[in-house]
């Protein structure tokens, strides 16, 4: 009878220790608690960006099928121009995260005076000649036969051409977007 008394003492003693107890050791740590996939209430005070002239989104272009999107935004000393895409974690499968390449940083940012979508952005170097970065938009509008008929189809594109040729960049990218997914 000591014996089994003892022996539930210790496991009592070793549970409460491990954190094994009726919470368990997740219940107690937040961070822990909350279950893959379960849903996360943030404040919408918290969450909204709010932006002044700084940060203010000059040129977004988004690909409707993937969600992943082009952007110009004014920065502190210019602009910049970057994609994002969504990209999965490698160790979690559940988990993905934005992940943001940069284009180019540039001083200026000309817009046209008919649309403003319309765009050529290029850094001044410190000798103030223009740099080996560039980022400049096209309107194209295409008209296309339908095959078998003689009704024709129009589509406006934009098409980007981003050129950055310090090294560890590609020295040309090339995207094309519907008008309508860019504002």
């Amino acid at each position: 009878m000591k014996l089994s008394l003892r022996l539930s003492a210790v496991l009592l003693m070793g549970v409460s220790v491990l954190g094994l107890g009726c919470e368990g050791a997740g219940a107690r740590d937040p961070l822990n608690a909350i279950e893959a996939g379960a849903p996360v209430a943030v404040e919408p005070a918290l969450a909204e960006v709010k932006q002044g002239a700084v940060g203010d989104t000059v040129l977004r272009c988004t690909q409707p099928q993937d969600g992943s999107y082009l952007e110009v935004v004014q920065t502190a000393t210019g602009y910049e121009a970057a994609t994002v895409t969504e990209a999965y974690d490698p160790w979690d499968c559940r988990c993905t995260y934005e992940q943001r390449v940069v284009l180019g940083q540039y001083t200026r940012c000309n817009r046209s005076t008919v649309d403003p979508r319309i765009l050529n952005c290029f850094r001044i170097e410190p000798n103030g000649t223009t740099g080996k970065v560039v980022l400049s938009t096209t309107r194209v509008q295409r008209t296309q036969m339908v095959i078998g008929g003689t009704q024709t189809v129009s589509y406006t594109d934009l098409s980007i051409a981003a050129i950055n040729q310090d090294p560890g960049h590609t020295p040309r990218q090339d995207f094309n977007y519907s008008m309508a997914d860019c504002q």
